[in-house]
């Protein structure tokens, strides 16, 4: 029996550990879906949803007017002792399809809701992506700064070497020292840029701050980005949606509002006893509307909202399609600034580089000479990526402007 426990304790803990670094990694799947549901925006935008579906139960009872019961009694005379005494009910009855005309408005409004929901869910994704590529932007900064350094300590040994050797004045040491300290200065500041990347990006998700996540991808990939068709997106845009629900919402708002108009219909009954004489008596009660002037106002009301809401529709969507455009020819005309810069530029300035290192250490060029081929160079791996980050950003608007991330 021992042998048994022992090799399930044996077993036990050979098990492998589960993988934390798995579950606290923010993969751009990840910053996708936690976006999605855990952006306040989103989380606030649900609660409208909720509040249309609370007006839409509200909207299916059979009608919104209690029925009335009225008692009264009397007595006859002074002097008299009986009493006489009546009571009464009214019965509100809904004609005129009012029901069925506040259901579809309170639909319209919910569907509304819903697709203004999709749309918080889009700007808080958009903005949380943005703030992802961010982070892979400020951590590529700091691994060039890094880099930086590393050349430069290595320019420090050589110029050091050299001075002792006497084929270069003390000058070029204090000109490698300086740069040194450049160098680690940047580094710093690079350091500050990655902890303000990763806070907003923090913010933009809810996350607790300084959580101890660790943020994979990479700034070159545009692979995601790369597969959106165009065609199809912009029937699908939430915003757009949301506009066109408003206008059948505004539709149903002036039928519910002209049915307002037409007159209250009531099924009276009531009971009376004046002495011996008791009358049970059944009719109906019929509101007169047109002595009422203020009922033309909610129609009025109504059909400015739907010709509102069909100039807003109508606007967005030619709106949307010139974002689509726009979008579409900003992110290839980023993506082919990058190409320029990975086909062209960046071989010519690391060639260069190369070639002036090895020419300041068998004393060709001067250390000034160097160090100004070296900040071109660093200058133009910094464009890069500032090139890739603007091929990343407009990658997110082509994505925000067709409507989805998850094509």
């Amino acid at each position: 029996m021992k042998r048994f426990w022992f090799s399930v304790l044996l077993l036990i803990f050979s098990l492998p550990a589960p993988n934390a670094a798995a579950e606290t990694a923010l993969t751009q799947a990840r910053v996708l879906e936690l976006a999605a549901s855990a952006a306040l925006e989103v989380r606030l935008s649900s609660t409208q949803i909720e509040e249309g579906e609370a007006r839409l139960a509200g909207a299916k009872v059979r009608t919104l007017e209690n029925p009335q019961l009225e008692l009264e009694a009397g007595p006859r005379s002074a002097e008299e002792d009986d009493v006489d005494f009546g009571v009464g009910l009214e019965i509100p009855v809904e004609l005129w399809g009012r029901r069925d005309k506040r259901i579809a408005v309170a639909e319209a409004e919910l569907q509304r809701e819903k697709w203004l929901t999709g749309e918080a869910r889009r700007q808080a994704v958009s903005a949380a992506v943005g703030a992802y590529y961010r982070v892979l932007h400020a951590r590529k900064g700091l691994e060039l700064a890094r880099e930086r350094k590393a050349l430069a300590e290595e320019l420090l040994r050589i110029a050091t070497d050299r001075y002792r050797a006497g084929d270069a004045p003390l000058f070029e040491v204090n000109l490698a020292r300086t740069e040194t300290a450049r160098a680690a200065s940047e580094i710093a500041s690079a350091q500050g840029r990655l902890a303000q990347a990763r806070a907003a990006l923090e913010q933009s998700l809810a996350l607790p701050a300084g959580g101890d996540f660790q943020i994979e991808g990479d700034l070159e990939d545009r692979s995601f980005f790369d597969r959106f068709h165009l065609d199809p997106a912009m029937a699908s845009r939430p915003d757009l949606l949301a506009a066109r629900a408003e206008v059948e919402a505004a539709d149903a708002d002036i039928a519910l509002a002209k049915a307002e108009q037409r007159p209250d219909l009531a099924l009276r009954l009531s009971y009376h006893q004046e002495g011996d004489e008791k009358v049970a008596l059944a009719g109906v009660a019929v509101g007169l509307p047109f002595l009422n002037p203020r009922r033309e106002a909610p129609v009025r009301e109504a059909m400015a909202r739907s010709r509102r809401a069909r100039i807003v529709a109508e606007t967005k969507e030619a709106v949307i399609s010139s974002q689509i455009e726009g979008a579409r020819l900003a992110y290839q005309a980023a993506v082919e600034a990058v190409r320029e810069m990975e086909e062209v530029a960046l071989p010519l300035q690391s060639e260069n580089q190369a070639m002036a290192t090895e020419s300041y250490r068998s004393g060709k060029i001067a250390l000034a000479t160097l160090l100004q081929v070296r900040r071109e160079a660093l200058e133009t791996r910094r464009e890069y990526l500032d090139h890739l980050l603007k091929a990343s950003e407009t990658g997110i608007g082509l994505a925000s402007a067709i409507g989805t991330f998850s094509k």
